[in-house]
């Protein structure tokens, strides 16, 4: 039974995986920069006392006045001990960000120092400076998966104190100059941001579809585990000798919105009750559960139920409880007393049953009130008709996703088509079975909704040995 469509809302669905996923690659990015900028710094430190030992080139001696002497030991600490010691400490990805951010800024104001220290003795200075700010926002962009934005948190303020030192000290010389070197500051930051921008966007990407491909693999593994606690509900086929009770189901998805529930009674009478959910899939196969579970209920508390009485609690627990959700359902009650084949039979907006009479004849079972949970208990009115079985007979139930099954031309199969097939000499032995197949040769391409074809056959009273 459709109904209309529920539209779901599903942003940032893996958004707490995501920064999990993130915040664990730029830990190991993180410590990957520090062991470089460190590896830079030292290595720089080892090239000045390799002068100063005249190892390395001519020999020059180290003036503790140049902050080429203690710009690099002291940017080697700093990545060292955000190394070993900060990062360690770190749990998310925004600490983490913020931590990068200090760093950088740390080191990149040692180097601005530095180098601002040698325009203060009269030599050149700031464009190192500046090259050195535009260096170390390119290396941390191609080392840390950060956001553009992220990656200026350090930089930004680098360039303002550059820019402010640079007007300050080559402002009054060359003000042309000066204007155009702070003009030109900020193209030098282009190439990171570039770079951070790519890897981010390729990192969601990547993301999305490995978590889809993940959701995807653990839906499927739970619908399999949903569809076998689904099946459970549904009833063995019965077999009294004199009544016999059988049923063919084939969802339109892994799960379905119709549901057949079948017993006996303490006095050997057949009880069989079709029920058809609004909606398909999951969402009407945990509406089958409410039902199945109210249905058992419901017996178990008054096995001597009709029908009618069946449906109108089953009314009154739909109008309570699904009505709310806009969740309505058809069904069709029926009950057969094995001792004289007496045929009871409710319908509440279900598909008119059919009775296979021996002659080929078949008689309908029209609706004897409305849909469930339409209205209140109150308001709910249902009919019960009585028939009688001769030995052979049948009564087929079905779900209206036998008869909306559409061809090739959108020609659906229809009630008289259904009941035509119904008139088939000889009898079939297995009329669900039989059904289902007519409608699968019907349809054209994958079905639109569940089918279910539940059929209950009286062979005789005991004893009776007629054919």
């Amino acid at each position: 039974m459709s109904g209309p469509p529920t539209e779901i809302e599903t942003t940032e669905e893996f958004q707490s995986e995501y920064e999990l996923a993130l915040a664990g690659w730029l830990r190991r990015r993180f410590w990957v920069l520090c062991a470089t900028l460190f590896a830079i710094s030292s290595l720089s430190t080892l090239m000045t006392l390799l002068r100063a030992a005249g190892v390395w080139g001519p020999v020059l001696v180290p003036d503790p006045a140049n902050p080429a002497v203690w710009s690099a030991p002291a940017s080697a600490i700093v990545t060292l001990w955000f190394g070993f010691k900060v990062l360690p400490g770190l749990e998310t990805r925004a600490d983490l960000v913020r931590a990068a951010a200090r760093m950088l800024f740390i080191v990149g104001s040692i180097d601005l120092v530095g180098f601002f220290s040698l325009e203060l003795r009269g030599e050149s200075g700031a464009m190192e400076a500046l090259l050195e700010i535009w260096f170390l926002h390119l290396v941390s962009s191609l080392f840390l998966p950060w956001s553009p934005i992220d990656s200026l948190r350090a930089i930004v303020p680098l360039v303002a104190a550059w820019i402010g030192f640079e007007s300050i000290l080559n402002g009054p010389r060359d003000p042309t100059g000066t204007l155009l070197e702070v003009a030109f500051a900020p193209v030098g930051l282009l190439p990171g941001l570039l770079a951070c921008g790519w890897r981010m966007r390729r990192w969601r990407r990547r993301f999305r579809s490995d978590a889809f491909a993940r959701g995807f693999l653990m839906l499927r593994r739970e619908v399999k585990q949903a569809r076998a606690i689904h099946e459970s509900l549904f009833p063995d086929p019965i077999d009294t000798g004199a009544c016999a009770f059988d049923f063919t189901f084939r969802p339109m998805r892994d799960l379905g919105g119709d549901y057949v529930h079948a017993s006996s009674a303490p006095d050997g009478r057949i009880r069989t009750v079709v029920v058809d959910v609004t909606g398909h899939g999951l969402s009407a196969a945990m509406t089958v559960t409410r039902l199945s579970g109210e249905i058992e209920r419901i017996l178990a508390e008054d096995p001597g139920l009709g029908p009618a009485a069946i449906l109108q609690a089953l009314n009154r627990y739909a109008h309570l409880v699904l009505s709310h959700h806009a969740i309505f359902a058809t069904a069709v009650a029926v009950e057969l007393d094995p001792a004289d084949g007496t045929l009871r039979a409710a319908n509440a907006g279900h598909p008119p049953p059919f009775i296979r009479r021996r002659d080929g004849r078949v008689t309908r079972l029209d609706s004897t009130g409305i849909i469930l949970g339409a209205v209140s208990a109150d308001e709910f009115e249902c009919g019960e008709v009585r028939d009688r079985l001769a030995p052979g007979e049948t009564v087929l139930l079905y779900t209206d996703g036998a008869t909306e099954a559409r061809d090739t031309l959108g020609r659906m199969l229809g009630i008289e088509r259904l009941e035509e097939a119904m008139r088939r000499q000889p009898a079939p032995r297995d009329w669900s079975a039989h059904v289902a197949d007519i409608v699968d040769g019907h349809r054209a391409g994958p079905p639109e909704d569940d089918i279910l074809i539940a059929t209950l056959a009286f062979r005789g009273p005991p004893g009776d040995d007629r054919p």
